[in-house]
Parts: structure tokens; C-alpha cells; sequence
């Protein structure tokens, strides 16, 4: 019988799997955290976010698709994944139309990315048990965090510490999912 079998490949001949593309869907949601945002920053910081993107992005490229990784057999999810989905993404898209409806009745719409942020952590966090994904649990955590933090400081300080913290988030979220690809690491031949 001829079925798949786990081997350790880089991730350039796996494209259709979704440790790869989900990957890069992942890489290009981060991206736009750290373009759409940097532009509030002064000059200084903006530039600096695009050397430190060109430096994460350059990690992710060798780390999900250059570096040789251990592409270990995929359970199928259960039948409720797809659900799940679909309701984390609804929910995701809900707070955020509602949360901004909130924002621009309170004359805050300069804070939108820290709900941004918050929206899509928190639309991470069912992930990881229907997709049997603990990257996406550690990543969701972090990101609400960092959605809470964003929105906290934008409120009570200033817009621009939200900016920062969205572009602080597309950094962190090119890292983990970089980070995530580096711990299936091929296992050692036994002698």
C-alpha cells in the first residue's frame, strides 16, 4: 500500500501543505500589520520596522521553505473544524465591525489597529484544538495580548504607541510562525 509517509524536505516541495501555505497566509497578514502601520510612526521607527520585516521575513523564508524539516503525517480534522472555522472567522469579522461602530461613536477610530489585533488573536485560539495546532494557541495568546496592550496604550497615551504595537505584532507573528516551522526538525538517523 503506497499512502503518504512522513520525510524531512524543505518546504518548497510542499507547497500544498498547509504547514506551507498556511504559512504564507500567515506571512502576508503579518506584512500588512507591520506596512499598514509603520507609516504612523515617525520616520525613524518606520524605517527601523521595515529593516526589522526584511530581517523576519528573511527568517521565515529559510525556515518554512529553504531549511530541511520533518513534514510528519496530518491527522485529518474532525468534521467540526469546518465550523469552527467559519465561526472563528465570522466572530473575528463581528468584533471587529462592532468594536469599530464603538471607536468612531468615541472619536477613537486612530486605535482600530489594536482591535485589529485583538480580533484576529482571539479568531486564532479555536484553531489550535480543531486543527490540532499548538502554534496557533501560543500565537493567538499572544496577539490578544498585544491587541489588549495596543488599544490600553492608544486610549491613554497616544495613537501612535497602537501603531507601533500592530507593527510590534506582524514582527511577533513572522516569528512564530518561523519559530514553529524550526521545531519539526528532521529526527536523527538511528545507528
Amino acid at each position: 500500500m503506497n499512502g503518504p509517509v512522513e520525510e524531512t524536505v524543505r518546504g518548497v516541495r510542499r507547497l500544498g501543505d498547509p504547514r506551507c501555505w498556511g504559512a504564507v497566509v500567515g506571512a502576508v497578514g503579518a506584512s500588512v500589520f507591520v506596512h499598514a502601520n509603520r507609516v504612523e510612526l515617525p520616520t525613524a521607527a518606520s524605517t527601523g520596522a521595515v529593516v526589522l520585516w526584511m530581517g523576519a521575513l528573511v527568517l521565515f523564508v529559510w525556515a518554512v521553505f529553504v531549511r530541511p524539516r520533518r513534514f510528519a503525517l496530518l491527522r485529518p480534522p474532525p468534521r467540526s473544524a469546518g465550523l469552527v472555522y467559519f465561526l472563528s472567522v465570522a466572530g473575528m469579522l463581528a468584533l471587529i465591525q462592532l468594536g469599530q461602530m464603538v471607536l468612531k461613536a468615541g472619536g477613537h477610530t486612530a486605535v482600530a489597529p489594536g482591535l485589529i489585533v485583538l480580533a484576529v488573536g482571539l479568531h486564532l485560539l479555536p484553531f489550535a484544538r480543531a486543527f490540532d495546532t499548538p502554534m496557533f494557541t501560543r500565537l493567538g495568546l499572544v496577539m490578544t495580548v498585544l491587541g489588549v496592550v495596543g488599544l490600553g496604550l492608544g486610549l491613554w497615551w497616544t495613537p501612535t504607541a497602537t501603531a507601533a504595537v500592530a507593527v510590534l505584532t506582524g514582527l511577533t507573528m513572522l516569528v512564530v510562525i518561523s519559530d514553529d516551522a524550526l521545531r519539526d526538525r528532521p529526527q536523527p538517523a538511528l545507528r
